[in-house]
């Protein structure tokens, strides 16, 4: 499983060793961390269930919150595409739609970095006609996550609590 882990700019190697760290207190005895094309972003590849990783995080800050001085952001990665809008098109109508019932209410987040071909109402106006259910951007039950990082793409489809952001004193 993939986590996208955000940091303070130009604090990437102190970032990895603190994620590490709290992945090997998890369990797993060889997380990876990599760098991306964008300051700021890392990936952390784990064996473990991102969204297990992302509640033990939670509850890990309510009485170690010292834990987390560089990695303040984790959002689960699902999926990986290229950046291409019919690419990130065809994940969300084969492997995100199916994953919203009927009855549920959903929302689109998309964050771009070192991608600014389009604007990102261009891109909610390309991928959302891919989901056929309500839309509620205020209290959907799932959010479809659209992280384009340089090259690559990571979606994921979210769930309250699915994130775990040290700013928002989870």
């Amino acid at each position: 499983m993939d986590l996208l882990i955000s940091f303070r700019w130009g604090r990437f190697y102190p970032t990895r060793k603190e994620v590490k760290r709290i992945l090997k207190g998890m369990g797993d005895d060889n997380p990876q961390v990599d760098w991306t094309s964008v300051d700021g972003i890392a990936i952390a590849h784990t064996y473990l269930d991102s969204r297990a990783v992302i509640a033990h995080c939670q509850q890990l800050f309510v009485n170690h919150e010292e834990m987390f001085e560089h990695a303040v952001k984790w959002v689960p990665a699902d999926y990986w595409c290229e950046t291409d809008l019919n690419a990130i098109k065809q994940l969300i109508e084969q492997e995100i739609a199916p994953r919203i019932q009927p009855a549920e209410r959903w929302a689109m987040k998309v964050h771009k970095r070192r991608w600014q071909r389009y604007h990102t109402a261009e891109i909610v106006e390309y991928l959302a006609p891919s989901i056929v259910r309500k839309v509620d951007l205020n209290n959907p039950d799932k959010t479809v996550w659209v992280d384009a990082i340089g090259h690559r793409t990571a979606v994921s489809i979210l769930q309250s609590g699915d994130i775990f952001s040290v700013e928002a004193k989870n």
